[in-house]
């Protein structure tokens, strides 16, 4: 479960901006409470505010602190990515903090704070959180006043060798640490070196795998759900049949099997590149289908007896099955919904969604549908989505909590201020819609007509 995120020096946010998923007393909509650590978290949040305010920015901050936890700062673009604003900023840390609860059902806080300037790890913590709220440091990880690395352990290990592992572990994250280290997170070094021991082992390999479950979904992404339909019958009448309640037209999901035609599924890619991804192809088929996306289509590459490429792929009956569409075919509502869709099925009862634009390209109904079927479908396990959105048919308290909805506002210096509807207090009847568009939570455009004044047409 996702519990709540924190964020500083990182795009348009300057100071400390925080996302909290605790519930209030808001007594509606019980049904979005989840219960983690004798905590009730909420199942949804929603978040509003005029373009260029920071939405996106925030999710963005998600995925970028995802990356540097799971791959590290040399996989990552650290370019520009301070607050620019203001001056100063590229000499201050960014820092990233999450509340997070895994599958153990344990919460813990976990941060990392980095420097863009010297492309390094400042500090890094892992901190398990009881639920009488004891905190403990599993490590943590800080660069003193004269540029040491100290990294500390406030946990207890009676097993002999377990301690000795945990502290040579610890050891490469401390004085004497690498130029390489200094870019890697501790949370992933030992993930991958633990091989899934037990005790506090166990422990770090859960919450990287948290992370690593996590789905973010931009406007340009494409969700690697849809490659499973390929092969899977039961998958793509699934997915037909949430396609045709959508109304989209499409009666159902084919596979569609025919030769690797390399000239046609390349087409527009140049030609050099094109020549590397036939090799790749080629060299990648084995015993088992390889699935494999270009040009948004995705594709899923097998061998016949005789060593030719066969190919099967996606497409769309829309009610002639000698005419079938391709992906690129379909409309940017049904597009997208092709990335959106999978998210039903693929949670696996505790996955946390963020999507960027979650109305992109998508009527306001069928985005409402989309997320009343959200909250019917997974009504059983700690599923969550937490989304950007223009979408004022949304605003509705017969829909969402009040503390399920944010706003982004940007301040005279450019930076972002996130804030809840919850600080405002409103009865569960208020016309939430309106009021947003009548500025009293102030997270809408703000148009100068001053600066008309001189301009002629």
């Amino acid at each position: 479960m996702f519990v709540g995120f924190s964020v500083s020096n990182y795009l348009s946010f300057k100071t400390t901006q925080t996302i909290s998923m605790a519930a209030s007393k808001v007594a509606r909509h019980k049904e979005h409470i989840l219960n983690g650590n004798g905590k009730k978290i909420l199942k949804t949040g929603l978040i509003y505010g005029a373009n260029a305010s920071g939405k996106s920015n925030l999710v963005k901050a998600i995925d970028f602190s995802r990356d540097i936890i799971l791959d590290g700062l040399g996989e990552v673009d650290l370019n520009k990515k301070y607050f620019r604003i203001s001056g100063g900023c590229y000499k201050t840390p960014g820092v990233f903090e999450y509340r997070l609860i895994t599958h153990t059902g344990k919460e813990y806080s976990y941060g990392i704070a980095i420097s863009y300037a010297e492309k390094e790890i400042l500090s890094e913590w892992l901190i398990r959180i009881e639920k009488s709220g004891t905190e403990t440091y599993i490590f943590n990880r800080n660069i003193d006043d004269n540029d040491i690395n100290l990294t500390e352990s406030e946990i207890k290990i009676k097993d002999a060798e377990e301690k000795m592992r945990w502290e040579i572990y610890l050891g490469d994250f401390g004085e004497n640490i690498s130029e390489s280290m200094k870019k890697k997170t501790i949370l992933s070094d030992i993930a991958e070196r633990s091989n899934g021991r037990q005790g506090v082992f166990s422990e770090i390999l859960d919450v990287f795998i948290w992370f690593q479950s996590m789905i973010i979904i931009f406007p340009t992404s494409q969700y690697s759900g849809l490659n499973q339909m390929v092969e899977d019958e039961q998958l793509r009448n699934v997915f037909s049949k949430l396609l045709k309640y959508f109304d989209t037209g499409i009666e159902s999901v084919e596979s569609k099997l025919g030769q690797m035609e390399f000239d046609k599924i390349f087409e527009g890619i140049p030609k050099e590149d094109a020549e590397k991804l036939k090799a790749r192809i080629s060299n990648d088929i084995g015993d088992d289908p390889v699935m494999f996306k270009v040009n948004s289509q995705v594709y899923s590459l097998s061998k016949d007896d005789e060593g030719n490429i066969i190919t099967t792929k996606m497409v769309q009956n829309h009610g002639n099955m000698q005419e079938l569409f391709e992906y690129l075919d379909e409309s940017d509502g049904t597009q997208r919904l092709f990335d959106l869709i999978p998210l039903f099925y693929e949670h696996n009862g505790n996955r946390v969604i963020f999507i960027d634009e979650i109305d992109r390209s998508l009527h306001t109904n069928l985005t409402r549908k989309f997320l009343e079927l959200f909250y019917q479908l997974t009504e059983d396990d700690t599923s969550q989505i937490i989304a950007t959105t223009h979408d004022i048919n949304l605003l509705d308290l017969d829909l969402v909590r009040q503390d399920e909805i944010w706003f982004v506002k940007r301040k005279r210096d450019h930076s972002s201020n996130l804030y809840s509807l919850n600080r405002y207090k409103e009865r569960y009847d208020k016309k939430i819609d309106k009021e947003y568009l009548l500025g009293r939570y102030d997270a809408i455009p703000i148009f100068d007509d001053g600066v008309l004044e001189d301009i002629n047409v």
